[in-house]
């Protein structure tokens, strides 16, 4: 079912059903989602701040040029679902069941990303700035020209990345693990100081 424009505030659809809609314009703010189902659905230009997705069933959503605003996916199924572009400032993942996850683009800053799976993801131009991705997964993914300055990264995986012309000034160096992954001279010197070395 196709929904445009639609504007909520402060509201609470306790285990309502959005699921194989199509919304476009939306705006939510303050809104809760406990349990419900968007599974499915196809979402475009909406913007959620505030809002809580606890327990809700958003698998195999596709969200293009979305935004979601300081809010929190706690124990949501997001289980193939797709944000493209999308900003996501301040919103929490950390309890969310990511498998199948796929982030394409977009803002993450602030954002509590740690502990998820984000093996193969393409990222390019993506800024993480201040997000925290202690423990993630990011092997094999598309980083180019990501922004993670001042992220917290310990035990991030970055096996078999492409990090070229990635930001990770204020990123601890020294705890991220790193294996055959693809770096540009300017990092590769930013790296090198970050282990206390010095350029001659």
């Amino acid at each position: 079912m196709p929904w445009e424009q639609l504007m909520y505030k402060d509201r609470l659809f306790r285990e309502e059903d959005w699921s194989e809609s199509e919304l476009t314009g939306c705006t939510f703010e303050g809104c809760g989602f406990t349990g419900g189902s968007f599974a499915g659905s196809r979402l475009s230009r909406c913007v959620f701040t505030g809002c809580r997705f606890r327990f809700a069933d958003l698998s195999g959503i596709t969200a293009k040029n979305c935004a979601f605003l300081n809010c929190v996916f706690d124990e949501a199924n997001l289980f193939g679902a797709v944000l493209s572009h999308c900003k996501c400032t301040g919103s929490s993942f950390s309890s969310a069941r990511t498998t199948g996850l796929s982030l394409e683009a977009g803002t993450y800053e602030y954002c509590d990303l740690s502990r998820l799976s984000l093996t193969g993801a393409e990222l390019v131009g993506a800024s993480f700035a201040h997000a925290d991705l202690r423990e993630c997964s990011l092997r094999k993914a598309d980083l180019r020209h990501c922004d993670f300055t001042q992220a917290l990264m310990q035990g991030c995986d970055l096996t078999g990345a492409d990090l070229r012309g990635a930001t990770l000034a204020g990123v601890e160096v020294r705890a991220l693990r790193m294996k055959n992954t693809s770096i540009d001279l300017p990092l590769a010197v930013a790296i090198a100081e970050g282990l206390g070395g010095k350029l001659l």
